[in-house]
């Protein structure tokens, strides 16, 4: 199998995999940021997930053996490792402790996905700020190929990937984007270092978020002083 897993580069913004395109290997992300997503016919598109390094993808439709009902797509320039379809349905069939590893992570994406697909559908702007830099968090501070680890309270880490990206995947405009980040940075969950985004305390991050996307947010068209209320309140264990 080795001899027929290849190393891939591809650059921001580069498609790996399309809306409606056919999964031909599972993939690996050895550095960079990949975002999956839902296109909408009225343009733009939902953000379900983000996959940081060390995080497989593209599973679901391959093992199902139907199209990709979702994009696949560069956030930041990626190295990957690709492992071919047949290679991949082999293990999962010949190998039961694969197949359980599979079968336990695409029913926790699942969830994962429907939850974000309701948040940043129905929720206001500001939420999906909120929400959209809470995948970052989740993708650059554990792997987000499995449910969260803890980790060391105060944590931070700097988003690798300009604004106006981010902006797009939160699904709002620049000008609200901005507002939003200067309400956050002033509340300390946010720092600019040379135009760059760093999230500040990524164990409130996780927290929020595990916390808002389970209850389905109670509150969907929440205000940005609402929102750190309860970031706040998330940074009490």
């Amino acid at each position: 199998m080795l001899s027929r897993v290849k190393m891939t580069a591809f650059d921001a913004g580069d498609v790996i995999w399309p809306k409606g395109g056919q999964v031909a290997a599972w993939t690996y992300i050895v550095s960079g940021l990949v975002g999956a997503s839902v296109p909408l016919q009225e343009g733009g598109c939902i953000q379900v997930n983000i996959y940081g390094p060390r995080t497989w993808f593209g599973e679901e439709p391959l093992l199902n053996r139907y199209h990709s009902c979702l994009d696949y797509v560069c956030l930041a320039p990626v190295r990957a490792v690709c492992v071919p379809a047949t290679d991949t349905l082999a293990a999962f069939q010949d190998e039961p402790e694969f197949s359980r590893y599979i079968a336990l992570l695409m029913a926790w994406r699942s969830r994962q996905h429907s939850e974000m697909i309701v948040l940043m559908k129905q929720g206001s702007p500001p939420l999906r700020v909120v929400m959209g830099l809470a995948l970052f968090a989740e993708a650059l501070y554990y792997n987000s190929s499995r449910p969260p680890t803890h980790g060391l309270e105060g944590t931070s880490v700097e988003i690798p990937v300009k604004q106006t990206v981010i902006a797009s995947v939160c699904g709002v405009s620049r000008s609200v984007f901005s507002e939003a980040v200067h309400h956050l940075v002033s509340a300390g969950w946010l720092r600019v270092n040379y135009g760059m985004l760093e999230l500040r305390s990524l164990e409130t991050w996780l927290r929020f978020s595990r916390k808002h996307r389970q209850a389905r947010m109670n509150i969907t068209k929440p205000t940005l002083e609402e929102l750190i209320v309860l970031m706040q309140e998330a940074a009490v264990p």
